[in-house]
């Protein structure tokens, strides 16, 4: 009986929170009861429960206003997704409003993860500035099992800076919600953190103060900023998320320092030595702080 009893383990979602209902409470019941019965029988074999994982797809800001074509967008990725045994839904932030963004995301997954056994968040460019402001405010970590980025500029990007104050500005280094979601651990929780990405990104998705897997491939065009609007259509970055979803990692996981980090180190990876660090250092001067 306890041999049994021992292999019914409650989501980590339910436990974080404190939170056991009479339903739960119930479903433990009958869950041993049935063990307590397939045990007695000789010869019997519980079959394993099927899992029910669902990965909310996170764009950020894209080219149509139309849901439908952004999705298409997204296909490949949400199709190898689907394909690894997960349920795919898409939370479709404008990624010019951070925390609005992260609301959204919210709106989301308490739709979509009562019933779920793990929940995965995988994101794309600003989408994934809102979602990590939802795990790391609104309580998203108790939710969230993994969280993947792809070609997020977690530090900002100058390319940020350039849009209006109410509409991108939240994705500029030098923006409140930036400096705000970066201050102290940058994403603290029991929630796994990937950054899954084209080596040739203008930023290097890097997080402090908590283990993140950092898995870089080659993808067409890199350092053009080509390659950052074909991330979710690479074959090796979709097997590299799913690897993440699963709880692998493609390529290293590091812990940084907590606010060892800072915007300058983040940015033009690809371009190394004298010449990047001098590109680094006139960043300031061309695009400055407003």
């Amino acid at each position: 009986m306890l041999s049994a009893l021992s292999r019914i383990v409650l989501p980590r979602r339910v436990l974080s929170r404190g939170v056991v209902s009479r339903a739960v409470l119930a479903a433990v019941a009958g869950a041993g009861a049935a063990a307590l019965c397939l045990s007695a029988a000789p010869g019997a074999t519980a079959a394993p429960a099927a899992a029910k994982g669902v990965v909310v797809i996170v764009p950020g800001q894209q080219l149509y206003a139309d849901a439908a074509a952004n999705e298409q967008t997204f296909r490949p990725l949400a199709d190898g997704i689907r394909a690894a045994g997960y349920r795919v839904v898409f939370a479709h932030a404008g990624g010019r409003d951070v925390a609005a963004d992260a609301q959204l995301v919210k709106k989301v997954v308490d739709a979509e993860a009562a019933g779920a056994d793990r929940v995965g968040i995988v994101a794309h460019s600003a989408g994934g500035l809102g979602t990590r402001h939802y795990l790391k405010f609104l309580g998203g970590s108790e939710w969230v099992d993994e969280y993947v980025a792809i070609g997020t500029a977690q530090y900002g990007s100058a390319g940020g800076c350039s849009q209006p104050r109410d509409g991108g500005y939240d994705t500029c280094m030098y923006a409140d919600a930036i400096k705000k979601l970066n201050a102290g651990p940058d994403a603290p929780g029991p929630t796994r953190y990937s950054v899954v990405q084209s080596d040739g990104e203008w930023s290097d998705g890097r997080l402090d103060g908590i283990p993140q897997c950092r898995a870089y491939s080659p993808v067409p065009l890199a350092n053009t900023g080509f390659d950052h609007a074909i991330e979710m259509r690479d074959p090796t970055i979709i097997r590299n998320v799913v690897t993440s979803l699963r709880g692998g990692c493609a390529g290293r996981v590091v812990t940084e320092p907590v606010d060892s980090i800072d915007w300058k180190s983040t940015l033009f990876p690809g371009v190394v030595g004298a010449a990047g660090d001098a590109l680094r250092d006139a960043i300031p001067a061309v695009v400055p702080e407003r």
